[in-house]
């Protein structure tokens, strides 16, 4: 599945592209276990979406940028990697980090600017 943040757009705390991703990657499979999926972002996803990801069983996370004020996926916490729980992610992360920054620096100057008048 595809996702982008669509918090802001669609007024949804829930609506972050990981989520989005696996909601549609579930649909299209016909099934909420998504194994032997690998879920490639650009910024470290939260806890809220670590949950996600250990629940619908992705194998491997890819990110590119660490999030020093969200990210749990290994910076302000593992959800993903955490023994205790029944799955356990494979992670790969900093993979094209200053790509991943230049995007994000883009997407969000987009969305502090607002939505274009025409």
């Amino acid at each position: 599945g595809r996702g982008r943040n669509r918090r802001e757009r669609d007024q949804d705390p829930l609506a972050h592209a990981e989520m989005l991703a696996i909601g549609e990657a579930a649909r299209r499979t016909g099934s909420w276990r998504l194994t032997g999926t690998t879920l490639y972002v650009t910024l470290e996803p939260c806890a809220m979406c670590a949950g996600a990801l250990v629940a619908s069983r992705v194998e491997r996370l890819v990110y590119g940028a660490a999030d020093p004020k969200a990210g749990y996926c290994g910076t302000l916490g593992d959800i993903v990697r955490d023994p205790r729980l029944n799955h356990r992610l494979e992670v790969a992360a900093g993979v094209a980090e200053e790509k991943a920054a230049e995007l994000l620096r883009g997407f969000f100057a987009r969305l502090r600017r607002g939505p274009e008048v025409l």
